[in-house]
């Protein structure tokens, strides 16, 4: 192993030891990009090199999508949608065994189209979704992890911030990103909704159907009105920035402008567009941006040195010296997704592997969205697995005293196997990340 070699295996375990010990992920791999790489050639290099990457950030045309996209969802989030639609959806099935859970898990379905990130999604939703499920006596786990599980949709239903990040630094279109992840984000969401289903229909005790009473305080025409005006314009403004992409109209850039746009008229069609909401939004969706683009930033400097310095070969060489089939190949490269997954932000671990596992998908001959799509669900699973579960520790935040982490954590445990099931269906049946690419594609 030659010098610089190990000074990248170094860089490695400077980053785990940094994600450990909690150092801020995105300062730990610009500082290790900048040292490793003044010691390996020189402070003028490694200078110049920084300058160049900082550079290509400020003008990345393709992660413009990030600021808007965010925007857009924060808008949506303080107009307070969810709340009159969770109440229409709460009524309509509420004489359904889980109803409330179900009803829980089609607004997380929509809210993860309109926001594209999960964290807006869990505490949006868990504020107001929690406390009607434990009041009316449903069943704190079943409760817990559909909060937890509904909000990460908001990481595979496009416009998916993840699928954002992915394109650029993968060299794959994001538009075609976004529609191979409609089909497997909606058959999550309804795997998950049967599971809901299923469970209270068996026991009742864990979502116990609305009371008549509380049913009989609205009318019919009152419900219909509360699901048309609370998610009629959303839903359209979804479909819209979507539709705009699949047809060729707009590249997502341009359609996360006119969702951010769409988002402040429908905003103001309801009556909470203000000085204080735009100003509100406006710091909301910086902090965001800004997030996340300094681990974009960060990982810009780590993975330039890295791979300078023959990390990247180095990798990619292991795994392809490994006397392995590519199914198990495969395998190893998810199951490393996933362990790195339960210790680290996703960001960084999107920005670091995916410059090292893209050349090993095109020596393989796999396809490279049907891979991003594998990729994306697996590091999705990180969101509700510990000891690094970001929707869980959103919830816990929120959530009553009365619901445990413990709760939260046994909750959550189902829709794991359930992200793991869509996994092995999406392994063998690779037309289902591929079919709306493909459509997509003929129609131009």
């Amino acid at each position: 192993m030659t010098t610089n070699e190990i000074y990248a295996v170094l860089m490695v375990i400077g980053l785990l030891g940094g994600v450990v010990i909690g150092f801020p992920v995105a300062f730990m791999l610009a500082g290790l990009g900048i040292i490793f790489g003044a010691f390996a050639f020189g402070t003028g290099l490694a200078s110049y090199q920084a300058a160049l990457n900082t550079f290509g950030v400020m003008s990345g045309w393709s992660l413009l999508a990030i600021p808007l996209f965010v925007y857009m969802g924060v808008v949506l989030e303080k107009a307070q949608i969810a709340e009159n639609l969770y109440l229409g959806l709460r009524l309509l099935l509420g004489p359904i065994r889980g109803g409330l859970a179900i009803a829980t898990m089609g607004i997380a379905t929509l809210f993860a189209a309109c926001t594209g990130i999960a964290g807006a999604s869990v505490i949006a939703i868990g504020l107001i979704a929690m406390p009607s499920m434990l009041k009316y006596g449903y069943s704190k786990r079943i409760a817990s992890g559909a909060v937890c599980a509904g909000g990460g949709l908001g990481v595979i239903i496009p416009p998916s911030i993840m699928m954002i990040l992915y394109g650029p630094v993968a060299g794959v279109s994001i538009s075609l990103l976004f529609m191979a992840a409609v089909l497997p984000g909606l058959l999550m969401a309804g795997l998950y909704i049967l599971y809901i289903g299923g469970a209270c229909f068996f026991k009742p005790e864990m979502g116990p159907p609305l009371t008549k009473e509380e049913a009989a305080q609205y009318t019919r025409m009152e419900v219909v009105r509360l699901l048309v005006v609370s998610g009629l314009p959303p839903a359209a403004l979804v479909f819209f920035v979507l539709g705009s992409i699949f047809f060729g109209l707009a590249a997502p850039t341009e359609a996360a402008a006119l969702g951010g746009l769409g988002a402040l008229i429908i905003t103001a069609g309801y009556g909470k567009l203000n000085l204080n909401m735009l100003k509100e939004t406006g710091y909301s969706a910086l902090k965001i941006s800004t997030f996340i683009m300094w681990l974009v930033l960060g990982a810009k400097f780590f993975m330039s040195t890295f791979n300078k310095l023959g990390g990247g070969d180095l990798i990619s060489g292991f795994l392809l010296g490994l006397n392995v089939g590519p199914n198990m190949l495969l395998l190893v490269m998810l199951a490393l997704i996933f362990v790195l997954g339960m210790f680290m932000d996703w960001i960084g671990i999107l920005l670091v592997i995916i410059p090292i596992f893209g050349p090993i998908v095109k020596t393989m001959g796999w396809d490279p969205l049907w891979f991003a799509m594998m990729f994306c669900i697996t590091l999705q699973i990180s969101y509700i697995t510990p000891p690094f579960a970001y929707s869980i520790f959103y919830l816990h935040g929120i959530a009553p005293p009365e619901v445990k982490l413990t709760d939260i954590y046994y909750g959550c445990v189902p829709f794991i196997l359930i992200q793991f099931l869509v996994l092995i269906i999406l392994f063998f049946w690779q037309d289902l990340a591929l079919y709306l690419p493909e459509l997509m594609l003929a129609n131009k």
